[in-house]
């Protein structure tokens, strides 16, 4: 009998499926996807590496797809780059990660430690039936569970559902596309650079591909000038022109806001990793967060179904004080760059 339901997979819901399994719970992960995305801009810091340690999991980092990164380089604040290594850390490395890659990895651990895996199928209803609750499919699917997990990022299909509210502290999206050269570049830094209209990302991964993403505010954007904006960067155009990158594919729009859920958690269920906070692409929070939630709630969730309900009030602790440090954060580097004062997106920005 599956005592948990996890709706969604990604970082958090593997993690949490991994945790769960570990301890002996039955968990059912329902994704809707048949297989993993590949994603622009997936940076894991070595922060991540105790946790990926912790797990058994930080071999996964060695594995095909993945480029260590030696560390950041910004233009921000000032013209002239400046870069923060890695090296100078007790953790290591970071790593540009094929995010399909790694999902799958996770998912497949999960899986090794008994999981249940239900991709392509998606969630219509979920709804409480006594003390239990009853997880429906379009295909008709029924799953009931003690404990349900909403791990749908930003879109939080079932807390959503459940009652919470998504509360937005900007409009961020992001630009992305995907370059390719016959002589890539080599530099494993990355590179983010501030402009007038917002800023620019920018990894090499392992297949040699450069990822480049243009973040502003969705009022902001002309998907038609992305060209033109990035031929008027300055670090940016360069490594694009000198290694001859041009684009394999259309520029794609994704979700790039600092939100979060009021209410992560409730009677019988739980947000895990973007559902329940979504970060700014520039703190480079994203993966590492998204597994760090599922980890917390994996174990908040063994903790409840084992009967003790605190779990729940120290899994809201845990998120509330992380997205608490990361907001501070957040502001005051922003706060760092006042070359523009009168541009909208950095007026936006000003304390």
């Amino acid at each position: 009998m599956t005592r948990v339901v996890i709706v969604g997979g990604g970082p958090a819901g593997s993690v949490a499926a991994l945790v769960l399994a570990g301890r002996g719970i039955a968990v059912t992960v329902v994704e809707s996807r048949a297989a993993p995305e590949r994603k622009v801009g997936e940076c894991v810091p070595p922060s991540v590496t105790p946790l990926l340690r912790h797990l058994g999991c930080e071999d996964l980092m060695e594995r095909t797809g993945h480029l260590r990164s030696l560390g950041n380089r910004f233009v921000w604040g000032s013209s002239r780059p400046g870069d923060r290594p890695f090296l100078t850390g007790a953790q290591g490395d970071g790593w540009h990660v094929d995010r399909a890659v790694l999902e799958a990895d996770l998912a497949a651990r999960a899986q090794a430690a008994g999981a249940t895996w239900e991709s392509g199928r998606r969630i219509v209803r979920c709804e409480r039936a006594g003390d239990r609750w009853r997880v429906t499919c379009r295909d008709s699917r029924v799953l009931d569970a003690d404990i349900v997990a909403d791990a749908t990022g930003r879109t939080a299909f079932v807390a959503r559902r459940l009652g919470a509210t998504r509360v937005r502290y900007d409009r961020l999206v992001g630009a992305c596309a995907f370059l390719y050269s016959a002589t890539p570049d080599t530099d494993t830094y990355t590179l983010v650079e501030a402009v007038p209209e917002g800023w620019w990302y920018s990894a090499v991964l392992a297949d040699g591909l450069l990822a480049v993403a243009f973040m502003t505010d969705g009022d902001l954007l002309d998907r038609r000038a992305w060209r033109s904006l990035l031929e008027r960067t300055d670090a940016t155009w360069a490594r694009v022109r000198h290694h001859s990158y041009t684009v394999t594919g259309a520029v794609r729009v994704a979700p790039a806001d600092t939100s979060r859920l009021d209410t992560i958690a409730g009677e019988g269920w739980l947000a895990l990793g973007d559902a329940a906070a979504a970060y700014d692409p520039l703190s480079s929070y994203g993966v590492g967060s998204a597994m760090g939630s599922g980890f917390y709630g994996g174990n908040a969730i063994a903790d409840l179904l084992a009967g003790r309900p605190e779990a729940r009030e120290a899994y809201l602790t845990i998120m509330q004080n992380a997205y608490c440090a990361f907001l501070d954060q957040q502001l005051d580097h922003y706060a760092r760059e006042r070359r523009w004062p009168h541009a909208v997106f950095w007026a936006r920005r000003r304390p």
